[in-house]
């Protein structure tokens, strides 16, 4: 598979790093669909294949599943995941409108 975005986060009272990364769309064999997988190691361990109709909508979709993952983390919660060592909210990514009391940043 291929990483076709990389980022790091950084956590308030760690050395370690929250790595996120989202991997190209790839056909579903015989399904007729597409999956984009992220993932998200260190702190947050998440792999997620997201499944859409088209490649465009399963990149959405893993981007907007994987914003959501990161906002509704304890360490976002706690004020503890910042991005370039900034933890006022914003990392990175826009927020699912769910998370708008918390993370005033949307899609």
């Amino acid at each position: 598979m291929t990483v076709i975005a990389e980022h790091s986060l950084d956590i308030s009272d760690a050395h370690e790093k929250v790595v996120v990364r989202v991997y190209a769309p790839r056909q579903n064999d015989g399904a007729g669909t597409w999956i984009c997988r992220f993932e998200i190691m260190g702190g947050i361990e998440t792999l997620l294949d997201v499944q859409g109709e088209t490649s465009l909508q399963a990149l959405s979709l893993a981007l907007k599943g994987l914003a959501a993952v990161l906002y509704g983390s304890d360490l976002y919660r706690s004020g503890r995941l910042g991005f370039f060592g900034d933890f006022s909210g914003y990392l990175g990514v826009p927020a699912p409108n769910v998370f708008l009391e918390e993370a005033p940043y949307p899609f």
